[in-house]
């Protein structure tokens, strides 16, 4: 980066004005997301995929149980993130960084937002997240913002040929 030279990051909430960018950020990671995490349909790798993937998260967010975001950086999403499942209190937050953007500080500035909405405007008293083992970028962030290891489901999920374990991560607040 040149010097002087001022990055800028937003993060939004995502609507459907976000589809086709969307589809890049999922097109141009898919094979570094599916090392980490389950692969998504082949369907979802359309428009029409991510539209519909859009307009489940914003009926979510309308019905109060969940809460979708992206980072973009000039215009260009770069992680996003989300808070689902909100009940009793309770949600799950998570977050998927571009692999150009791993190890920059993403994934904390997502994670440090979904904890300000989460309190915020939905009251949360206890957030978990879910990690699979071979993702210690994540366990680290996660552990940095107070979150703790209380569960580890052996065997979870393969990937790749590769069984993994999945650790629940629990943090809560006042």
């Amino acid at each position: 980066m040149a010097k002087g030279l001022e990055v800028h990051m937003v993060f939004e909430k995502l609507a459907k004005h976000h589809a086709s960018q969307l589809l890049d950020f999922e097109l141009e990671n898919k094979q570094w997301f599916e090392t980490l995490i389950e692969p998504r349909a082949k369907s979802f790798y359309s428009i029409k995929g991510v539209t519909e993937h859009i307009d489940l998260l914003i009926n979510q967010m309308n019905e109060g149980t969940g809460y979708s975001g992206v980072l973009l950086q000039n215009n260009i999403i770069v992680a996003r993130a989300n808070i689902k499942d909100v009940s009793n209190n309770e949600a799950f937050v998570g977050y998927r960084v571009a692999e150009a953007f791993i190890s920059k500080g993403a994934a904390s500035f997502c994670l440090s937002q979904l904890i300000n909405i989460a309190q915020s405007k939905f009251n949360i008293t206890q957030l978990k997240a879910l990690v699979l083992e071979n993702n210690p970028a994540s366990m680290r962030v996660l552990i940095k913002f107070g979150f703790q290891a209380i569960n580890t489901n052996v065997n979870a999920i393969t990937i790749n040929g590769r069984r993994l374990s999945c650790i629940e991560f629990c943090a809560k607040y006042a």
